[in-house]
């Protein structure tokens, strides 16, 4: 039920439930929509005059955010930038809120980028600290790795307790700019005035539309973020990864292994499109899907429900991403049952981009040390 109710939700705010119903529910929530954007702006105000003062980790930090909720692609830009570090020999101390995170497993991105970034205090690679309280976080970090040398502030833009040296703004070409609203009316989650506190804007998903929209969404961006860089990705499948292969092994079957084969295709996604388009683009045929909310919790009963369309529809494989993944792998599946897949993403920047943006962050972490 709270997957449909929050489908819904965003199906009012987008304007597709028309008629009396969608325009009564919308009035409502704009009705909100002045509250919540005068408490951002006036948090915002004692941070920018001093009133509040923001808290130094004591290490470099480089904080990766949006101003919008959900759908940007802040892991696979984490998974970058904390890769980049650490080919650079800088080990770096990933801080996350650890939304919907368990004492057991920890969140389903904590869980990922685990994997990716060889995550351990002992392993070498990145420290993975799960926490909102994120000094806290990066106490711990440092305790048990005292030779880190960054902080990578995980979704960290409205965050600002804690003091950063550089500030990465992500927009997603599909939807920048929340529908046009604050929270609740949209899915802003400050004004866009918030802009120019930002370093850095990386417009992610940028070939997924057309030159002229990408040219209107840099003109809006240049109203509240005047002079800074803004820099062009897009989210690009590499392959897949069958079940005998985990997520710090390459993938095992290249991107056309399930070209025109019959799947079933699923996720817990703040944007599911994209995920869906990704598989188009690699030639699935997809029998049917199902959407769950952003960091959906999976139970043996929805695996089970999964595996009960998938035999209904006739799909030979179920396909999924690598944070749905971390989460039901140590679910029972019938053996028998079809194998899931999952679909490995990479963040592909355009032309110089990579560079030009590595440049400014080593910048940033090197002038912090002088």
């Amino acid at each position: 039920m709270p997957d449909k109710l929050e489908q819904f939700g965003k199906r009012v705010i987008s304007g597709q439930v028309g008629g009396p119903i969608g325009a009564t529910l919308r009035g409502l929530l704009r009705c909100a929509e002045p509250v919540y954007a005068k408490i951002m702006s006036s948090r915002n105000a004692a941070y920018d005059s001093g009133k509040k003062v923001s808290q130094s980790l004591g290490r470099p930090t480089i904080s990766i955010g949006n101003i919008t909720t959900g759908g940007t692609g802040k892991t696979p830009m984490v998974r970058w930038l904390g890769q980049q570090l650490i080919n650079a020999g800088i080990r770096p101390a990933v801080l996350m809120r650890g939304y919907r995170s368990t004492k057991e497993s920890g969140s389903d991105e904590q869980m990922m980028l685990q994997q990716f970034l060889g995550g351990g205090a002992s392993g070498g690679g990145a420290v993975i600290e799960a926490n909102p309280d994120r000094v806290a976080g990066a106490i711990a970090g440092r305790a048990a790795a005292p030779d880190v040398g960054a902080f990578i502030l995980d979704d960290g833009f409205q965050h600002r307790r804690v003091k950063r040296d550089l500030d990465i703004v992500l927009i997603s070409a599909i939807e920048p700019f929340g529908y046009g609203h604050v929270f609740p009316r949209g899915l802003m989650r400050e004004p866009l005035e918030g802009l120019r506190r930002a370093n850095a804007v990386v417009i992610t998903h940028a070939r997924r539309v057309s030159g002229e929209q990408l040219d209107a969404i840099e003109t809006q961006l240049r109203k509240y973020y005047p002079v800074g860089p803004i820099y062009h990705a897009d989210h690009v499948p590499t392959g897949f990864r069958t079940p005998k292969t985990t997520a710090a092994m390459p993938v095992d079957a290249y991107d056309d292994a399930l070209r025109d084969e019959p799947i079933l295709a699923f996720s817990g996604l703040g944007e599911p499109r994209v995920f869906k388009e990704q598989l188009m683009s690699m030639g699935a045929r997809i029998l049917a899907a199902e959407w769950f909310k952003d960091h959906h919790a999976y139970t043996a009963y929805d695996l089970e429900r999964l595996y009960e369309r998938a035999e209904a529809v006739g799909a030979k494989y179920l396909v999924t991403t690598e944070k749905d993944w971390v989460k039901l792998k140590s679910l029972p599946r019938p053996i028998d049952g079809p194998a899931i897949w999952r679909l490995d993403v990479h963040i592909r920047f355009w032309w110089s981009d990579e560079a030009m943006l590595l440049e400014q962050v080593m910048n940033a972490i090197e002038s912090r040390g002088k």
